[in-house]
């Protein structure tokens, strides 16, 4: 008898601890997409940083010179690595559309050029 109750607090406890971390990651999951979201137009970001800080006109215009410095930064620093990012995507974008079936390619594709639409409207 006490064997069996062992076991039940034992199987009562590890339900307890796999529903807190399934709860958890279930919450990281939601939290990282509303965050993506919301984050994902760099428009709306500064947008929402400047509301949020009740930044000023000035103020307001500094952020975004700043943010303008940092992205331009960012560019410089990418443009010599772009070419090679840029082969290694190609690479195993081939390798994806060699495995599958031509029903599987076409949805495929139609998913990329919906992903590329969406970074032009960025």
């Amino acid at each position: 008898m006490t064997r069996t109750k062992g076991k039940a607090l034992a199987f009562y406890a590890s339900m307890v601890v796999v529903g807190a971390i399934l709860g958890i990651v279930a919450d990281r999951v939601i939290l990282r997409e509303r965050l993506a979201r919301e984050w994902r137009d760099p428009r709306s970001m500064r947008e929402r940083i400047s509301t949020e800080l009740g930044l000023d006109a000035a103020q307001r215009a500094r952020f975004d010179s700043i943010l303008d410095a940092r992205n331009r930064g960012y560019d410089s620093l990418m443009a010599p690595v772009r070419p090679s990012l840029d082969s290694v995507g190609t690479a195993a974008r081939q390798e994806i559309q060699a495995m599958l079936t031509p029903e599987q390619r076409t949805r495929y594709d139609e998913m990329r050029r919906a992903r590329e639409r969406g970074r032009q409207e960025r």
